[in-house]
């Protein structure tokens, strides 16, 4: 009996654990995606243009590009779970801060808050996953975890109806900070650092064994281009599922406010379903550079079709998105890559890097969407033109193609680690 309790540990302990911790990345991703619902509540709330929008949206991508590292480092030395626990606090408390805050500068640093709590979402879930799985799996995990976040995509959607449901928006804020405490007892109860008999990082602070790896990651060519081909293929999320989806689709498609929910939306769904298939199917075939540039590919010829196709239809629209986040979901290769690229005693450190590349997309390209909009406006508006969206969406098939030629330079690692040493 005690044997076959063991078995079923051994067997299913590593996928709750990781699964548990990544409710947190879930959370997380719901908070940062819950702008674009909002977009016209906040903007009426704090009377700002898309620019200022932008800009407060993207305060939660500066927090992850000036600590992903340090969150990094610290992952690689100590309790993953103890760090995690005190980031879902923070990410409560900056979500239930912008929820009752009047001031414009108060929700900056909420929004900051909730950044800066995320930058360990993801890499806790690498250091968990390369510590609990084989390689040969990394791809199909970190895919599932990704597929976790894409989900809070989806429901951040409907954050719409806990609108109407409460007629607020700052109390549909309140309800996913309840959310986020359900989720901090999930993680505490369930997930632990490392399997039995796994050794530990030792838990004290070395300022040069600290900046070595920073450096050693930071000298690995591969992590760049790792994070710029990321960077790019998340723009589907950061720009259009996070913040100005629903408002293009009506400006520029004409559909109403639900249809167009539904239709970014199904972006998620494309992510939730092409996750863990693309890292699946590269962990089968043994490459990670062939689908990562066939998805590159894809996505641009999908953003040209959404952009340049006329008398597109609700339904049309709802297959397009889809198809633009299950193609741009081959960017979830990339963090198993860059586990193989780099030494095992730098994981959190690389991914962070790596990471921090990722989360430069929305820092900038939010608030550069959010200028082009605006361009030519010298006031608050409330409603952009066609011809407004027309002129920034431009960005978004000549980032597309970049990703396709950075792809070309990503190095194969044929899914096996190309090192066994420790730092």
């Amino acid at each position: 009996m005690q044997s076959q309790a063991s078995s079923y540990a051994r067997k299913f302990q590593p996928w709750v654990v990781v699964m548990c911790n990544a409710l947190f990345f879930l959370f997380a991703f719901i908070s940062m995606t819950s702008f674009d619902p909002l977009n016209t509540y906040i903007r009426h709330a704090f009377h700002i243009n898309a620019q200022q929008l932008g800009v407060l949206s993207a305060m939660y991508y500066y927090a992850n590009v000036l600590f992903m590292i340090p969150a990094g480092l610290l992952l690689d030395h100590f309790s993953v779970k103890k760090i995690v626990l005190c980031a879902v606090v923070l990410c409560i408390t900056g979500v239930l801060g912008f929820a009752y805050t009047e001031s414009l500068l108060v929700a900056d640093i909420c929004r900051f808050m909730v950044g800066l709590s995320s930058t360990v979402c993801l890499l806790s879930c690498a250091i968990l996953t390369s510590r609990w799985f084989t390689p040969r799996m990394s791809g199909l995990v970190l895919g599932l975890v990704v597929t976790m976040a894409m989900l809070g995509g989806v429901i951040s959607q409907q954050l719409i109806y806990l609108v109407d449901l409460f007629n607020s928006w700052r109390m549909a804020l309140v309800a996913l900070a309840a959310f986020g405490a359900l989720v901090w007892v999930i993680i505490f109860i369930f997930v632990k650092d490392a399997p039995p008999g796994y050794e530990a990082p030792e838990h004290h602070i070395d300022e040069q064994h600290f900046l070595a790896k920073f450096f050693m990651a930071i000298k690995n060519i591969q992590n760049w281009l790792g994070g710029l081909y990321s960077n790019i293929l998340s723009i589907p999320i950061i720009v259009l599922g996070s913040l100005w989806g629903k408002d293009y689709l009506v400006a520029v498609h004409q559909l109403s406010d639900a249809q167009a929910l539904m239709v970014i939306s199904t972006i998620f769904f494309g992510l939730i379903v092409g996750s863990p298939m693309v890292g699946a199917w590269a962990d089968a075939w043994q490459r990670r550079k062939p689908p990562m540039l066939i998805g590159a590919v894809f996505t641009l010829v999908t953003m040209l079709i959404i952009m340049y196709v006329p008398d597109l239809s609700v339904h049309m629209l709802a297959v397009l998105f889809f198809l633009l986040g299950f193609f741009s979901s081959t960017q979830v290769i990339v963090f198993p890559m860059i586990i193989e690229l780099n030494p095992h005693a730098i994981t959190g450190c690389s991914q962070a890097l790596s990471s921090t590349i990722v989360m430069a997309c929305g820092a900038i390209f939010q608030p550069l969407f959010g200028t082009l909009l605006q361009w030519g406006h010298h006031s608050v508006v409330l409603h952009y033109q066609q011809s407004d969206f027309h002129r920034a969406m431009l960005l978004l098939p000549i980032m597309f193609a970049i990703s396709c030629a950075v792809a070309l330079f990503l190095k194969e690692t044929f899914c096996r680690h190309q090192f066994d040493e420790a730092l």
